[in-house]
């Protein structure tokens, strides 16, 4: 039995189109979990609640971005097809900075993971 899939969501609007992902994702099975600014210096590893993984004992003085963006933790290649066709049929904009939890990411923290993305998005784009 493999662990059950779970989504980490950065500013998403409160909207229709936030609605009907959030509604995909329930009936897929997948735990979503909204992450706030307060959290973003905890490790990816510790958002999922992975064994091992402390709380992060530095507050959070303002380190934050305005982009929406999630990362993706036990997702089977069927449910990661599903996720990502599920925008291009229901003709949603898709979520530009995605990831899927690695060795690596799990011990970065939302502020790392972001910068990262960034990098590659900008990247991919030109």
């Amino acid at each position: 039995m493999t662990d059950q899939p779970q989504i980490l969501m950065y500013n998403f609007r409160e909207d229709e189109r936030t609605y009907r992902i959030r509604q995909f994702l329930n009936r897929a099975g997948i735990e979503i979990k909204v992450i706030q600014t307060p959290q973003y210096l905890e490790s990816l590893g510790y958002l999922f609640g992975l064994p091992g993984f402390a709380k992060n004992p530095q507050f959070n003085l303002g380190c934050s971005f305005p982009d929406e963006m999630v990362v993706l933790k036990d997702f089977s290649q069927e449910q990661l097809e599903h996720f990502l066709s599920f925008f291009r049929e229901n003709q949603i904009p898709s979520v530009a900075l995605k990831a899927v939890l690695t060795p690596v990411t799990q011990h970065w923290n939302s502020i790392q993971l972001w910068e990262e993305l960034k990098k590659e998005h900008e990247a991919f784009r030109k």
